[in-house]
């Protein structure tokens, strides 16, 4: 199949989503450079898509900015994906005590919809998409506030993680999967407690797993 028909909805998306799976996958190393130009030409778009991409990756941590080498591919290291997924076990369960008591028949029956689609979806980048999607509806009841945005921000950012360790150990998202229906399950109950613990435990076995597939590249 062409590429070019499996572009999602923007060019932008079609350029991010490129780039990630390249990264994730090894197949620009640490320290490559990545040229706009070149990159807008290689995927038939113009640059401002590109450039636009480049700010996302650069919010996702994989790729930095050289005063004097411009755009390059940062590569994962075990010190960020710990980092990360140690604030989001720390912080998520909070969010879920908060979460679950506001939670109405409406938020689930979305994340339901939502973790209907997961269960369907066999692509890593998509499953990770709709990964933030369902977590963002399951939080979504809890009330406004510092801890709800930080958490967002710790997703999103977490997102390019989410689809490396999909790629590498594929049977992760069935127990995702699994996991996920015990959380609206929680939910539903309005067992804030189960809820807050399963969401730590959710996170901790897929930073498990990224650990795993980040020393065997050696990045």
């Amino acid at each position: 199949m062409n590429m070019a028909s499996k572009r999602p909805q923007t060019a932008r998306q079609y350029v991010v989503g490129v780039l990630r799976t390249e990264i994730l996958k090894a197949t620009h190393e640490a320290g490559t450079r990545l040229r706009q130009e070149e990159v807008a030409a290689r995927l038939g778009v113009s640059t401002t898509p590109v450039r636009e991409a480049f700010r996302d990756l650069l919010a996702e941590g994989l790729i930095e900015l050289d005063t004097h080498r411009g755009v390059l591919v940062r590569g994962l290291t075990l010190t960020d994906v710990r980092e990360l997924y140690e604030l989001r076990i720390l912080l998520e369960p909070r969010l879920a005590l908060k979460a679950v008591a506001f939670a109405s028949p409406a938020h689930l029956d979305a994340a339901a919809t939502t973790h209907r689609q997961l269960c369907d979806e066999q692509e890593p980048e998509r499953w990770a998409a709709l990964n933030v999607i369902f977590h963002r509806e399951l939080t979504a009841p809890a009330p406004e506030g510092r801890l709800s945005r930080i958490v967002e921000s710790l997703a999103a950012a977490a997102g390019a993680y989410v689809t490396l360790s999909m790629h590498a150990t594929p049977e992760l998202m069935a127990l995702n999967n699994a996991d996920h229906a015990e959380l609206l399950r929680h939910y539903r109950d309005g067992n804030a407690e189960r809820a807050a613990r399963k969401t730590a435990q959710h996170l901790e076995q897929t930073l498990l797993a990224i650990e795993q597939d980040v020393r065997t590249r050696s990045v």
